[in-house]
């Protein structure tokens, strides 16, 4: 096995975790009463919160507006700050397995494959994901890297996440769905908290927060965390040399300038590493390299939320972002300017209109190897856009039609509409019905235009042939019409239901075109290699269709059941057959049968038993059997400002494969692990 030099640390970000951690440290031993801790008041609240409370909770991310959860007329699903805790959950991406609809796969240790109805891989391209309002997709392939996507977990307010197109709203990638990250105001998080565990996986982490007042209106909160991640298992049982660490620090500023005005101001920065095996199949026989990925940014977020009057409400957000990963087969830095405004009314007693445009500037340089090649390295793009929607009341609100569009300009197509159309009815109390129908686009991404890549090597007689991925410039948009509906039923206190169903039809999805107009050439002799150019290109479309079910019961006071089950149906059709290979995991990359069910139990002398029981089927075209997952976690209160807790993951298996060997990336195995958890409220 090859190794390869480990890049430079960069040390910039660690520097300044570790004074923060330090000054924190001195924090913690300020004279604090424990009474004073609106945190573990917060906790308590939510713990009591009644089912049909809980479905009163208001969410922004459907509307870009308050509403609530049980009048959406999208399917949306909310995970709580308690949901995170009494699920022991170490990471955002494990936090969303409790979503139906949602496909979550671990890669290895470090990477997932995470999307909503489909289209699941490490680069998956059609699921936005925020971070209090700030998109954390890379530009590079339009995905996500999850091993950056931290913060102070218990500093998590709600995670909202929308099943189907966000387009209109949220713009070109809200394909397939939206995760809207957000954290708690500051004047929520008064005092402190210190957490610190580990186990057999989880080697050791730590985290403090802490969180004052500044002025009677103005209130800060500031963090800092590291943890450090074992390897999993390769398919021979050995290690995958995939283990990970992180440290992060960050801060929030809440700021009530008057009765009309309020400011935000919050940032983070990381630094780590993250280890990464994978094979450069563009080489007989292929190369295996142990990689490791230095990783290192930042983010400065300011938003000002300023109240017209009772029935009009400005805000303008602005941030700056950037992200350095760098390894010996790519990197990657990135910076990223945003600026957004918004503007909602009521006109007249029915239409409540918002509407709001943005600009973003992302500037990135790519460091290319001798198999991934990016022309040019250095690119900076623009995205400008507009959007409008107007909630149209009838029958005393019991009826209401949303009809709006976002309109955009990117400098790889060009123009983009995206228009969409809800309607929401209460024929009786607690009984919602509604149905949508959405053209959202995924715009091309820098891979597709830029990127260059050499895999697939095999040999025929004496020569040696090498596939070459080549990007096009005349990629279209891959484009989608989304058909949906759903119902939702709280009858009382005790038990809440939610279904959604939805037919996809999708439009110039990507593939390879081999071979034309480049035919394969002879190059490098000796050996004789023959170079077969194979070209993106919109190649596709594809039928999906599904069901999406979730239940929440609250047996007694002391216990509570919930399940979710999702079935989904994939048709992919090649609009164009001569020499033509997919390119999206399609009809044999997703589960099509997902069940979970989850029960937390509240004992007496403060104990909690709370566990996590999930089924995933197999992976059909990839030869990824499918998996029975039981997680369980014990949780005792001794004292009131003392919560200690032992998890247990994948307590059914030894070991199980989740994703398969593809994308150049190794297969791995989740093993079994087991972690403690020790939490200080002061």
């Amino acid at each position: 096995m090859t190794k390869m030099p480990v890049p430079g640390k960069t040390t910039g970000f660690a520097i300044t975790a570790t004074v923060v951690l330090a000054l924190l440290l001195l924090f913690s031993i300020l004279p604090c009463r424990a009474g004073d801790s609106s945190e573990m008041e917060t906790l308590q609240h939510l713990k009591h919160l009644s089912i049909e409370q809980l479905d009163t909770l208001e969410v922004t991310s459907v509307s870009k507006k308050p509403e609530k959860l049980s009048d959406a007329a999208a399917a949306v699903f909310v995970i709580t700050s308690e949901d995170i805790k009494r699920g022991g959950f170490v990471s955002i991406a494990e936090a969303l397995r409790m979503v139906p609809g949602l496909e979550v796969a671990h890669i290895d240790a470090n990477k997932w494959a995470i999307s909503s109805r489909g289209f699941n891989s490490w680069f998956a391209n059609k699921l936005l994901v925020l971070m209090d309002g700030r998109s954390v997709y890379t530009p590079l392939f339009s995905g996500v890297y999850w091993d950056v996507q931290d913060t102070f977990l218990e500093d998590i307010d709600r995670i909202e996440v929308i099943r189907g197109p966000g387009a209109t709203l949220w713009g070109a990638n809200a394909v397939n769905g939206v995760i809207n990250i957000i954290t708690k105001k500051a004047h929520d998080t008064q005092g402190g908290v210190m957490t610190a565990g580990g186990g057999n996986l989880e080697q050791g982490f730590g985290a403090v927060r802490y969180g004052g007042k500044i002025a009677d209106n103005a209130w800060y909160r500031c963090y800092a965390k590291y943890f450090n991640r074992g390897d999993f298992r390769d398919h021979h049982g050995g290690s995958a040399s995939d283990d990970w660490d992180q440290g992060r620090t960050g801060f929030r500023i809440d700021w009530d300038r008057s009765d009309d005005d309020a400011l935000t101001f919050q940032g983070d920065a990381y630094t780590g590493k993250s280890g990464i095996t994978y094979y450069l199949t563009g080489f007989v026989p292929p190369e295996v390299y142990d990689d490791r990925a230095n990783l290192s940014g930042g983010n400065l977020l300011v938003r000002w939320n300023h109240s017209v009057s009772d029935l009009s409400s400005i805000a303008l957000q602005l941030y700056y972002d950037r992200t350095v990963r760098n390894m010996e087969l790519f990197s990657e830095d990135r910076d990223t300017v945003d600026l957004d405004f918004q503007h909602s009314f009521q006109m007249g007693n029915r239409h409540q209109v918002v509407w709001g445009a943005g600009y973003r500037l992302s500037h990135d340089h790519v460091k290319n190897s001798r198999t991934l090649i990016f022309d040019p390295e250095k690119r900076t793009d623009n995205l400008f856009s507009f959007f409008i929607q107007d909630e149209i009341s009838f029958i005393d609100n019991s009826l209401q039609l949303t009809l709006g569009s976002k309109f955009e300009h990117n400098d790889y197509s060009g123009f983009e509409i995206q228009p969409s159309a809800r309607i929401r009815w209460n024929p009786v109390e607690n009984h919602t019905l509604w149905m949508a129908v959405s053209r959202a686009v995924r715009t091309p991404s820098r891979a597709d235009s830029d990127m260059t890549v050499e895999v697939n090597a095999f040999k025929t007689g004496p020569t040696f042939n090498v596939m070459e991925f080549r990007g096009s410039h005349s990629f279209d948009p891959e484009e989608v019409i989304a058909y949906e509906a759903g119902y939702r039923f709280i009858p009382d206190s005790t038990l809440s239901f939610d279904a959604a169903c939805f037919y996809n039809v999708y439009h110039d999805l990507r593939g390879l075109h081999i071979g034309d107009p480049d035919p394969p050439f002879l190059y490098l002799p000796p050996p004789d290699k023959r170079l077969i150019p194979a070209t993106i290109d919109n190649r596709f479309h594809e039928d999906t269709y599904g069901v999406e079910l979730s239940a929440k019961l609250q047996v007694t006071r002391w216990w509570e059941l919930s399940a979710a089950y999702t079935w989904i149906k994939i048709h992919l059709f090649a609009d164009k057959i001569e020499n033509t290979r997919n390119l999206e995991l399609a009809e044999g990359g997703v589960p099509r049968n997902q069940f979970s069910i989850r029960s937390l139990l509240d004992m007496p002398y403060g104990l909690q038993l709370d566990t996590f029981l999930f089924y995933v089927e197999e992976l059909s075209d990839f030869d990824t059997p499918g998996y029975t997952r039981l997680d369980i976690r014990l949780g005792w209160k001794p004292i009131k400002y003392l919560d200690l807790s032992l998890k247990v993951e994948n307590l059914l298996d030894n070991l199980h494969p989740e994703y398969p060997s593809i994308e150049g990336i190794q297969a791995t195995e989740v093993p079994r692990s087991f972690y403690g958890k020790v939490t200080w409220y002061f």
